[in-house]
């Protein structure tokens, strides 16, 4: 019988806050082989020679051919393996071979959060924006509780994704000044119309429709199941009585997050904060419809934010304000509400002296 030929292959390693973790939330392992198959597509279409016209979708031939086919995962954080191409008469193993060698080069470039050679590893602007996307899709946000790692069939590791990754894959995608000019609307979802490549949502403040035309590399977002609220980034438009009328140059899609943050660790300038449990925070739309909310009485949070990463970065330099200011005081210099806000800081937090 003859010997088939071996398809290439590598792995997904997800680890958790804690080394010992070797479990993973079914949404996180979801949105990670999700995106990573849409950018096995978009690279087996280049590979194939052909190029994607506007709003032309992967072909199913295509999908198929460039298929990732898990394997039982094994002990070690989370290791999930891949095999690339299934059973069907379309796979092709030379094809295969060079998607997984473009795939693995994009991966190690972004990894290293470098863009210089990206553009001749994938020389179709389209393609590679929207593989870009699906790199972002991959990749944990700024309060995830995980990493990815990918590994190769003999377990080396080639790209790890944390929560820098996002970043610098929209500084690549996205001009600063038009990074710049953005805002971030949260309206409910109510129509997509992909010919014109525009969404309508309800902006709550006004109750009217906002019109936001979004960019051709985003529109893989709209294809994922979206919810009612979702935030949208782009430059804002304003009517004569300076509400949003339209947003235009649309970068960024998605859902509305209020889960908790689960926050650890207070990294801010040179002060890092040890929690002595997990603190757990929830956010709340405040009355606008349009700003994150987080408060916590006993420790003095009070914190506004239009996304969870900027929400984030808020509450890291609001804790690290409050600690200089109330858990380093002498108490002589302190009235009773400031002292009680001073002990209930030392009781949640240890400040970490860092290593020279």
């Amino acid at each position: 019988m003859p010997t088939l030929p071996k398809k290439p292959s590598f792995a997904f390693h997800i680890e958790g806050s804690a080394p010992e973790d070797h479990v993973v939330p079914a949404t996180v392992l979801v949105q990670i082989l999700e995106n990573a198959q849409r950018a096995f597509e978009l690279i087996g279409v280049h590979v194939e020679g052909r190029g994607i016209k506007e709003r032309a979708r992967v072909s199913a031939a295509t999908s198929q051919r460039f298929q990732l086919i898990c394997q039982l995962p094994v002990p070690g954080s989370y290791a999930m393996p891949v095999a690339i191409g299934g059973a069907s008469e379309l796979f092709s193993l030379d094809l295969a071979c060079k998607a997984f060698s473009i795939f693995r080069r994009v991966m190690e470039h972004v990894s290293a959060r470098s863009t210089e050679g990206l553009a001749s590893i994938l020389p179709d602007d389209r393609i590679r924006r929207r593989v870009l996307e699906a790199v972002k899709g991959m990749s944990p946000r700024a309060d995830a509780q995980w990493k990815l790692s990918l590994h190769d069939d003999q377990d080396v590791s080639f790209a790890t994704f944390d929560v820098k990754t996002i970043p610098f894959v929209e500084e690549t995608l996205v001009p600063v000044e038009q990074r710049e000019a953005a805002r971030v609307v949260t309206g409910e979802l109510k129509s997509i119309d992909f010919t014109e490549r525009k969404i309508t949502i309800i902006y709550q403040p006004t109750s009217k429709e906002l019109a936001c035309i979004y960019e051709e590399s985003v529109e893989d977002l709209l294809y994922e199941k979206r919810r009612d609220l979702i935030q949208v980034t782009g430059r804002v438009l304003l009517d004569e009585q300076g509400s949003p009328k339209q947003i235009i140059d649309v970068t960024d899609i998605r859902d509305l997050d209020l889960s908790a943050f689960m926050i650890d660790t207070i990294r801010h300038g040179t002060l890092t904060l040890k929690a002595a449990a997990t603190l757990i925070l929830e956010p709340t739309l405040d009355d606008t419809k349009q700003l994150l909310y987080v408060e916590h009485g006993e420790l003095g949070i009070d914190v506004y934010a239009t996304t969870r990463e900027a929400m984030l970065a808020e509450l890291h330099e609001q804790l690290a304000m409050l600690w200089q200011e109330y858990a380093q005081a002498p108490d002589e210099e302190l009235d009773v509400p400031a002292r009680l806000l001073k002990q209930a800081l030392l009781k949640r937090f240890s400040e970490v002296t860092r290593a020279a």
